[in-house]
């Protein structure tokens, strides 16, 4: 080695050497030497002079405000001078290590302890947690609420020596959202937040990551301002940042199609009558006004929607869809394009187009994903305008009936044990209750099931069937023919059935049949609306049937509901407060046990597209009509008496049944006030 590299070799001051990974020094050919002023010296391999770029964003971002230099040599002198360097500093980090361990700084997990933020068995446990969970120990101190957020930010500025950042300060520039894909910006829990000069700031869960702060600056061409954010504070963005993405990916698909329906609408003449223009819709289907029906349509299949809404506002139109019993506004339809819009789904389902002052009903088919849906459309003038609902009803299910166990979500043993021997009566009727969507076909089908063998008739009338069950005979209602409950029903009793379902009793005629079934040997199922098992009787009697025959018919009655169950995933443990638990019950004691007892709210994570919730799950009422209960009803007893008779004879309330799944973890408080209201009772 020469005299001028000697010189060279021994300038070079370790400090500035293990500011960097070796690997990388040697794979990008540079080796820092010193600083002068404002300028920092490099020794740069003269094979890989390509990487000076890279290599000036690595320097910039250990030291900001020093200029690189670059003394370049040959790639055999580079060799000799980096195995030097490597020898050295390995010696010397051997020493660093023995100096390191007898004058260490406490850990910042070690601090907290020290000034007893935490206890040393809180720490234990969060540690454990956090690395069975592989999930940074900040989360667990804020989903455990050992640490609130200010002291969670002064353990990160301990941890990581850089400031701390919340979603609420983070104001992401739309145009530097596009510069990381989002599986890096999910995966590697990074988020670009702005320009600062010729720097990016981003804020990072793991702000030590040099590998992933190297591989964002050479992508984005940019030194960076690193900031620590905490991990749920980062959740919450995320959770935001992917819904706004979608929301703007289908916002975008939406206005392109409507922009192509209102280009299409002013090359209409204004001598065009509507006639004119539904002709040439009919004659292309394929059309953008279609296309736009189309896609609200699948889109609220997507969505698992029960009904789609599409209501007049001042000026334009808004699509609303109802998912897991919630209504959620999803777009708006110009007023431009308004009436070609409700005009094809009238078209749709052969409805009169011409007709607006009147209340239509219709009904339509389309195959989506290799599936028929079947579609209930209504209209209804409001304000000059119309309004329109489509329920969407499940394509038709077809079951094998195997086995006789009843698997119904939500209901426990008791409840099962309680309905298998109810339907264990060879005659009578078993109604189910509840407002429309809650699950009562679906009951009512999950007993079917279990009835259904080789030695018993089951027949069927319903509108529409919703369910297809192998061996058994099912009817549909048809106005048009005539074909009633009713009508249908007094087919069914010359059919020598052993059991029959009747989807509704929504009229004296269907009731009256219903009960000369039960009377001569017959079990009959069927679904009622009203709020409660032991409001079903009024109901029954207010209908118009005597007080004796519904005493001597009735067989039991199943109340329910559907509450949203908690996500698995991500549901977060926490103690009620007085307030929250006078919401779901008015027991003293039980209020005092929900107290100090952990339940369960949501969150939201990817698995459940962060609603927090994963499907839903059935509340029950089930009330066998024992003999008690058929005094009281023949001596015309109020429903709140028949209920009381009823809970001392064991029955669950809706409440109850609902209370319990909190207390299980599987549902919520506000899912208990949104389905049943406040405890009253």
């Amino acid at each position: 080695m020469s005299n001028q590299l000697e010189k060279l070799k021994n300038s070079i001051k370790k400090e500035y050497v293990n500011n960097f990974e070796l690997n990388l020094m040697e794979s990008s050919g540079f080796i820092p030497v010193d600083k002068r002023q404002n300028d920092f010296f490099v020794i740069l391999n003269k094979d890989k002079s390509a990487n000076k770029n890279v290599i000036t964003s690595l320097i910039k971002e250990k030291f900001q405000n020093l200029n690189p230099q670059f003394i370049p040599i040959a790639a055999n002198d580079f060799s000799a001078i980096f195995s030097s360097v490597t020898n050295v500093s390995s010696a010397n980090g051997t020493n660093d290590e023995q100096v390191k361990a007898t004058t260490a700084e406490p850990s910042a997990e070690e601090i907290l302890v020290s000034i007893g933020w935490l206890t040393k068995e809180q720490l234990q446990e969060c540690e454990q947690i956090a690395r069975d969970r592989k999930v940074p120990l900040d989360l667990i101190f804020h989903e455990k609420e050992y640490l609130p957020y200010d002291r969670i930010v002064s353990y990160l500025k301990k941890k990581y020596g850089c400031d701390v950042v919340s979603k609420a300060q983070i104001k992401v520039d739309r145009s530097l959202m596009k510069m990381l894909p989002d599986d890096i910006v999910e995966k590697k829990q990074i988020i670009i937040m702005s320009m600062e000069g010729n720097k990016l700031g981003v804020a990072m869960v793991h702000p030590n990551d040099n590998y992933t702060i190297r591989e964002v600056s050479l992508s984005t061409g940019r030194s960076l301002n690193v900031y620590c954010i905490p991990t749920f504070e980062f959740e919450k963005y995320l959770k935001e940042y992917l819904i706004r993405k979608k929301t703007e990916q289908t916002a975008k698909e939406t206005e392109r199609i409507i922009q192509s329906i209102e280009e299409e609408s002013a090359q209409y003449s204004d001598e065009e009558s509507l006639w004119t223009q539904v002709e040439k819709e009919l004659q292309d289907a394929s059309g953008n006004v279609a296309k736009f029906v189309y896609k609200i349509i699948t889109d609220a299949i997507d969505a698992k929607a029960s009904d789609i809404h599409i209501e007049p506002r001042i000026g334009y139109y808004v699509v609303r869809v109802r998912s897991d019993g919630i209504l959620k506004k999803v777009l708006d339809i110009p007023g431009s394009i308004e009436q070609a819009v409700i005009t094809r789904f009238k078209v749709l389902a052969r409805m009169n187009i011409a007709e607006h002052r009147r209340p239509q009903d219709g009904t339509f088919s389309i195959r989506y994903n290799d599936r028929m849906y079947d579609f209930r459309i209504n209209t209804l003038p409001v304000s000059g305008k119309e309004k329109v609902v489509i329920r969407i009803l499940a394509p038709a299910v077809s079951l094998k009936a195997t086995g006789d166990n009843m698997i119904i979500p939500g209901a426990s043993d008791a409840d099962i044990e309680k309905i298998h021997d109810m339907v264990q009566s060879p005659n009578g009727i078993i109604l189910t209750s509840g407002p429309t969507g809650s699950g009562k076909t679906t009951t009512l089908y999950t007993i079917l099931k279990s009835l259904n063998k080789e030695d018993v008739n089951i027949t069927t009338i319903e509108d529409p069937i919703e369910i297809k069950l192998e061996g058994i005979n099912q009817s549909q209602v048809n106005t048009k023919a005539d074909i009633t409950f009713a009508s249908c029903m007094r087919a069914i009793l010359r059919q020598d059935p052993d059991i029959i379902l009747i989807g509704e009793i929504r009229d004296f005629e269907t009731l009256e049949v219903a009960i000369s079934a039960a009377l001569t040997g017959h079990l009959v199922l069927s679904t009622v609306h009203t709020n409660s098992a032991a409001a079903t009787v009024t109901r029954l009697i207010e209908m118009g049937a005597k007080d004796y025959l519904v005493s001597s018919t009735l067989t039991g009655v199943i109340a329910q509901r559907l509450v949203r169950r908690l996500c698995d995933k991500c549901k977060e443990e926490y103690i009620p407060t007085e307030e929250e638990v006078k919401h779901i019950t008015t027991n003293p004691d039980l209020q005092k046990q929900l107290l100090k007892t952990k339940l369960y709210r949501k969150k939201g994570c990817k698995e459940c597209g962060y609603l927090g919730y994963a499907g839903r799950l059935g509340i029950y009422e089930i009330m066998p009509i024992s003999r008690e209960i058929k005094k009281l009803i023949a001596q015309g007893a109020h429903d709140i008496e028949i209920e009381e008779a009823a809970v001392a004879a064991g029955m669950r309330t809706l409440k109850t049944s609902c209370l319990n799944h909190i207390i299980e973890g599987r549902t919520t408080s506000s899912e208990f006030i949104r389905v049943l209201g406040y405890a009253n009772e």
